[in-house]
Formats: C-alpha cells, sequence, structure tokens
C-alpha cells in the first residue's frame, strides 16, 4: 500500500476483489477542541501532567466537582478513563476513598497499573499526596493480604461478583472505607445489561445504601462505549438520575468504513465463510505491512483465520500472523502484546479477550469478521484502529447470519442509524428477592427503602422476618446462592474421564447440551458426554474423535399468565404502550429436550435420530406475542404454519439490531393453533426466568423491527431460505416446516394492518 493511498483504492486495486466492496465511508479528520486556560476543577493537576483539557473532559470535571453522577458515553480514545482517574486520585490525596468497579479481574488489574502510573506521574511533578495506596481486590487476592488491601488502600479496583461475596456482607470490616467513600466508578457501563446487568444493578444499590449508612453520599461517574441509552441505564443501575455526555472533542484522524461482500457460490445460494474471506485479506495486510486486527466472534474462527492465512503465506511470513484469546497464559498474553508493539507480529487474530482497555499500540487496520452482534460492540471494535493523525481501515466482513445479510444489504444503518439501547430489569420476580434477602442480611430492611421494589411484599420474601429493627435475615450468608452471572438454580459440574473439573453449567443449558451421548466442544477441545447425573449435578465427559456432532430436538409450550403489570415498569421504561395486535405480558415457559440427531460434519447428513426421556424445564418470564389471523393478505390455509415458524426465526435473529441482546437471551415459540385463544399466535420471550426487559423493549419497536424482517426476506438472494434469513442453529425441530416466502407474505399483511390501525388511532 502506497503513503498517502486510501484503504478503499488499495483494496479495490488487489486481484479479483475490485467488486467486493459493498459499502464505502469516509469519516474526515477531527481537530481537537480544549480549553486553552484552564482554571476549572483539577486544573493543578492537568497543569502538573502538562495537559490541557478537551471541552467535553472540562464539563466532566465541572459536573463532578459539583457532586453530580455523571455517564460518559463516547468512542474509543475519546480521554473517557482521565474524566474519573483524576478525581479519584485526588480524592485519594484528600483522604478520601473510592471504588472503581470493572467487568473482569484481567481489565482491572491492566487499569491499575494505568492508574498507579498516572498517580506516579502527579508525584513526580511535585503535586502532594499521590503517594498510590491503590489496589486491586478480588478472587486472586491472597488471603493474608486482603485484610493489608481493605485497611491500608484509598482506592480498591474490584469487580460486581467481588463486591457481592467479598466486600457487602463484610461490610464492617470496611466501615472505615465505606464511611470516606467519595467516587464510585463504572467503567464499561454497557457490559452490566441482561441478567448480569439486572443482578448488578441491585449490587450497586446495596453498594449505595450501605455507604449511606456509614455516613457517605459517594458521587458516580460511569463510563460506556455508545449506546442508545446511557443516562436511562445507569439510572437502572443505581436508582439515581445522572448528567450524560456524548459530546466527543479528542482529535481523530480520517478514518474509512468498509462493508465487505464475500462473493456469492452455488449459483447464489451461499456466499464464501467470513472466515476464509478474511483469512485472504489478513495475506495481504500481512504482506503488506498494515498492522491490523481481525477480530473474530469465537476462538474456533480466530484459530481458523490465522491457519488459513499461514498456509497461504510463506514459512518466513507465517510468524507475523498470530492469534490472541482467551486461555492462553498472562505470560503468552504479554508476548503478544509486546511483540504487536514493536512490530515483531503485523497481524492479530483475536477474539474480544483483546477488546476491553488492552493498550497494544497503534492499529492501521480493524476487521471484524462477522457482525460482531451490536452497533455498540462494532464501533467499539472499529474505535481501535486509528495512530495519531494517520488514515485508518475499520471493515466488516459479514458472515452467513440474518443480522450479517440486513447490514450487508442496509449498511447504512450502521453509520447513520440509531445505537441499540442496553436493557436490565433491577426488579426482576426472580433475581430481586435474592438481594433483598442479602441486603437484610447487611443490614435490616424497611418495608418502604428505595431498594425495595413497589410490588415486593417482604412478608413474602423467603428466609426474612420481621422483628423491631426490621426485616432480617435468619441465616448467616445467602449471598453464597446468588451467582451474578445466572439466576440461580441447580448447578451442573463437568468432568472429565480423570474427575478433572472442566467447568459448569445450568440446569437448562446442561438439558440441552449436557444430554447422554451430546458432542460437546470446550476451549478448542471437543468431547462426548458419557453420563448425565442430575441428582449429584455431574455431566461425564470423554474425549471425542468420531466425525459428527449432534443437535436437540426440544418441545416448547407457552402459557400465558397475566398481562404485564404496570408497577413493574419504571418511568423509564422502554415501553409506552405496545402496537396494536401485540401484546405483554407475563408467561410461563416449559422446555422439553425431546431428543437429538447426529449429523456428519461439513456434508450435515443426518445419521441417526435418538430419543431422551428428560425433565422439563418450567420459569416464569415476560414475553410478546401477536395473533395474526383474520389477516387480509396473509398466508392462507397450511401455508400459515411455515409462514408463522419462518417470521419467528427472522425476528428473534434480528432483535438485537434493536435492542442490545445476544440471540441466545431470547427465545420463541409459533403456534398455527394456539390452544388458550383457539387463534393462530407468535410468542418472542426473555430466555431468563422473571425476564429482562427484552420483550419489553422488543413491543416497544415492534413495527421497525418487522419491517427489518419483511426487508431482509425480500432481499436475502436465497431460494427458500438459508442460514442468512429463516434456518436457526437453535430451532428445537431442525428447521422444518419454513416458508420464506410465505413468511414475507405474512410480515407485509402485519405490517398493513399496523399501518391501517395507526392512521385510524390519527383520525380517531
Amino acid at each position: 500500500m502506497d503513503e498517502g493511498q486510501s484503504f478503499h483504492s488499495y483494496l479495490t486495486s488487489l486481484p479479483e476483489r475490485s467488486d467486493q466492496v459493498a459499502s464505502f465511508h469516509f469519516f474526515p479528520p477531527r481537530r481537537a477542541v480544549t480549553v486553552a486556560g484552564y482554571d476549572g476543577p483539577y486544573a493543578g493537576h492537568l497543569t502538573a501532567l502538562g495537559l490541557e483539557p478537551y471541552r467535553h473532559q472540562a464539563r466532566a470535571f465541572a459536573l463532578v466537582e459539583g457532586g453530580a453522577d455523571v455517564v460518559i458515553a463516547t468512542p474509543t480514545a475519546s480521554g473517557k478513563s482521565l474524566i474519573f482517574q483524576l478525581p479519584v486520585l485526588d480524592a485519594v490525596a484528600k483522604g478520601g476513598t473510592s471504588i472503581m468497579l470493572y467487568p473482569t479481574k484481567a481489565l482491572a488489574h491492566d487499569q491499575l497499573g494505568r492508574l498507579r502510573h498516572l498517580a506516579e506521574a502527579l508525584a513526580g511533578a511535585g503535586a502532594d499526596g499521590f503517594a498510590p495506596a491503590i489496589d486491586t481486590y478480588d478472587g486472586d487476592t491472597p488471603a493474608d493480604l486482603r485484610a493489608k488491601v481493605r485497611e491500608g488502600t484509598s482506592c480498591v479496583l474490584t469487580n460486581p461478583d467481588m463486591l457481592h461475596y467479598g466486600i457487602l456482607p463484610h461490610h464492617d470490616r470496611w466501615a472505615a472505607f465505606l464511611a470516606n467513600l467519595t467516587f464510585l466508578v463504572i467503567d464499561e457501563l454497557h457490559a452490566y445489561r441482561g441478567v448480569l446487568g439486572s443482578h448488578v444493578a441491585n449490587v450497586l444499590r446495596r453498594l449505595l445504601r450501605m455507604a449511606r449508612r456509614y455516613g457517605a453520599s459517594p458521587v458516580v461517574i460511569a463510563a460506556s462505549a455508545t449506546v442508545g441509552n446511557p443516562g436511562e441505564h445507569l439510572a437502572r443501575l443505581t436508582g439515581r438520575a445522572a448528567t450524560v455526555i456524548t459530546e466527543d472533542d479528542a482529535p481523530s484522524g480520517p478514518k474509512e468504513f468498509i462493508v465487505w461482500r464475500p462473493p456469492l457460490l452455488d449459483g447464489g445460494e451461499r456466499r464464501r465463510s467470513a472466515n476464509a474471506e478474511a483469512a485472504g485479506l489478513a495475506v495481504e495486510f500481512t504482506r503488506t505491512g498494515i498492522r491490523s486486527i481481525f477480530f473474530c466472534n469465537s476462538r474456533k474462527s480466530a484459530e481458523l483465520v490465522r491457519r488459513y492465512a499461514s498456509q497461504q503465506l510463506e514459512p518466513a511470513e507465517q510468524v507475523l500472523i498470530q492469534t490472541y484469546r482467551a486461555g492462553y497464559t498472562p505470560e503468552d498474553r504479554r508476548l503478544l502484546e509486546s511483540g504487536f508493539k514493536n512490530g515483531d507480529i503485523i497481524t492479530l487474530t483475536a477474539t474480544s479477550a483483546l477488546e476491553l482497555g488492552m493498550d497494544i499500540g497503534g492499529v492501521d487496520a480493524v476487521v471484524m469478521v462477522g457482525y460482531p452482534g451490536s452497533k455498540m460492540a462494532l464501533w467499539q471494535r472499529a474505535g481501535r484502529a486509528g495512530r495519531s493523525t494517520r488514515r485508518s481501515l475499520a471493515l466488516l466482513v459479514p458472515a452467513a447470519d440474518p443480522l450479517d445479510e440486513y447490514y450487508l444489504n442496509h449498511p447504512d444503518l450502521l453509520v447513520d442509524g440509531p445505537v441499540e439501547s442496553a436493557v436490565a430489569d433491577p426488579f426482576n420476580s426472580v433475581i430481586h428477592p435474592l438481594h433483598l434477602a442479602c441486603a437484610a442480611a447487611e443490614a435490616p430492611l424497611a418495608r418502604d427503602e428505595d431498594i425495595v421494589a413497589p410490588w415486593v411484599d417482604l412478608d413474602d420474601v423467603p428466609g426474612l422476618r420481621e422483628t423491631r429493627r426490621g426485616f432480617e435475615h435468619g441465616g448467616r450468608y445467602p449471598h453464597r446462592r446468588v451467582s451474578l452471572r445466572g439466576t440461580g438454580g441447580k448447578v451442573i459440574r463437568l468432568k472429565d474421564g480423570l474427575g478433572k473439573t472442566l467447568g459448569t453449567s445450568d440446569l437448562a443449558a446442561a438439558l440441552r447440551d449436557l444430554h447422554p451421548g451430546a458432542v460437546y466442544l470446550h476451549k478448542g477441545e471437543t468431547y462426548v458426554v458419557a453420563d448425565l447425573d442430575l441428582e449429584r449435578g455431574l455431566a461425564r465427559l470423554l474425549p471425542h474423535i468420531e466425525d459428527y456432532y449432534t443437535q436437540p430436538r426440544s418441545e416448547t409450550d407457552i402459557e400465558v399468565l397475566a398481562p404485564l403489570p404496570a408497577e413493574t415498569r419504571g418511568p423509564d421504561d422502554l415501553l409506552s404502550s405496545p402496537p396494536t395486535g401485540v401484546q405483554v405480558g407475563t408467561v410461563q415457559v416449559r422446555h422439553t429436550v425431546t431428543g437429538y440427531v447426529r449429523k456428519r460434519y461439513f456434508s450435515e447428513a443426518v445419521l441417526e435420530e435418538r430419543p431422551l426421556d428428560l425433565p422439563d424445564v418450567t420459569y416464569q418470564t415476560q414475553a410478546l406475542w401477536f395473533e395474526p389471523h383474520d389477516l387480509p393478505g396473509g398466508p392462507a390455509g397450511q401455508d400459515m404454519a411455515a409462514a408463522l415458524h419462518a417470521l419467528e426465526h427472522t425476528l428473534i435473529q434480528l432483535l438485537p439490531a434493536f435492542v442490545l441482546c445476544e440471540r441466545a437471551d431470547i427465545g420463541g415459540v409459533s403456534y398455527p393453533y394456539y390452544p388458550a385463544t383457539q387463534q393462530c399466535a407468535v410468542f418472542i420471550y426473555d430466555g431468563y426466568p422473571g425476564g429482562v426487559g427484552y420483550a419489553r423493549a422488543g413491543a416497544a419497536v415492534f413495527e421497525t423491527w418487522l419491517a427489518a424482517a419483511r426487508d431482509l426476506l425480500a432481499s436475502c438472494p436465497c431460494k427458500a431460505g438459508c442460514p442468512r434469513c429463516v434456518l436457526s442453529p437453535k430451532c428445537g425441530n431442525g428447521n422444518q416446516t419454513l416458508d420464506k416466502a410465505a413468511a414475507l407474505v405474512l410480515a407485509q399483511a402485519l405490517l398493513a394492518r399496523l399501518a391501517d390501525s395507526g392512521a385510524q388511532r390519527l383520525s380517531a
């Protein structure tokens, strides 16, 4: 690539690749907007560091100094960290304390080094009081050092799990620390969504409650990638209003954004795989010296892209491309990071393990191998590209997936469309009572406390008893029964043939993926499940070397219990009122794994189907549903069943375009005849007990979401349905009874009915 040449011209000049740029967008360079002669809060520290704040940083400093909660939702490399680092270090110097919350231990340890370096720079510049009394406190902190950290540290970097298990239950030991708590920093705010976010919301509210008990009123400073509702989301997590800063006055070099079109194969029925396309680009970038990261959505993909690329490179070139992912030792990771920084490595194929704040030096290009699941994640990854004022590239290689296909045909929505909103439900009917029990164990709980949901009667919370001091918990440590990374319930341990523990699973996932005979992938190794003992909570796995994999067969039934109670909706709820014909309510889901099929790799040939006799999994959750009966212009007769099923698949797989969720977080079922109403119906539900708000949020954008499904069905070039539009790898009956064309007719008819209903409401 010639000096000064654009990436667009370079890519279109490559042999046989001139027509693969599906979309091109150029972001011009942007100059920094700084505050010259700044004399506001923390001005002395900034001067000592030789820094002039960006305008948005100066605004944030003023808000923080004034005691306001703040959330900074700006792109990568916009100076978010300095906004909370300086106030925290200033508080340390003045005798205050701070808690800095990170979603993972690895990120907290990485940020510890940066914060200490900044503190040392301030001390070296002559600032008083900057001996860095800063440390991490997590599951890796040795037991003999925990008291030292607790009693001698002014700033603790930790994670929600340690806050829940190790700090709040022992708040009396942290009394002096909590009494002086000045700041609560929540970094990577967008990571706390769904089930984890619902748990973290309760943990944070419990923390703020205990701080008040010891006389402190900390200011909350949150930092987030760009999401559609940063202020609303922080308010859900903390129960407090915050000022939102989305302006970005940091400098930026010119950036190109390209959506890459893998060529069609087999007469248009499928495209060349994203892994193969990415490997070809990795070869070109490595040989040209373009420092690049290829972000993949799985460890397997990251390894395959590197392997495919290495096979096309000369032996001397193969060392220039390496893989960076979870599962490597810390020593191996540091070697990879230093190798990339010093130029010994040109190309990294990576998972999101590299994404969260790791410092690896400048990057010329970021390639996303498959859509990363959200526009938030896409732009966070894209933000890793760019060195100073140099031109950089962000490129998306779509995979064989409905979301990828949708954005391949609507690339403008990636640049100009709204960013998804984060979803969490602090008052989840399953999660919230568990945390009330923990709160009562920490300090007696009153009925009217603001951490108690309006619909909760403390008399009904298991383990609580009312005393003269309030509601107390009869046990000593209810915290151990709460897993922040799930909704609780039975835990299944995975063991290999030698009895070594490989990991754990919840019951529902075990019934689906760890039934006897299932082929199971764990950390890149393939196993076959020899036995599943539900009474002992144990799955025994043996090495699997045969050329087949398995897919479960299942049945799902839905029972509507009640409309969603109004008292479960806060004033900031995403759902005002669903469109005509769309309902939202509480349902009971009963899921049964009935059997599994064995399929040959690559050919997909079915080798055999085997029945299973496993227990049901039943839980209450939230759902939206619609009943497209008596629909003018809709499918007729037997076509309706296949249309409902296909449209259900497409809607489920497109919801992450509008709501910040994973496709595994939601489920669906379609009924050609729903017994309770004696009509056809489609249900889409939260895949977690109690629900976390995905169905509610989907109902709020239903018409736009349905239009996206219609557009995808109309534009996908396949003839009868493919993985890019209606086929789903999670389908319980193996994608039987699907009709793409009928689903398109159904979507068009539903949209017409919604338009008529809207016109009638306006005329009324």
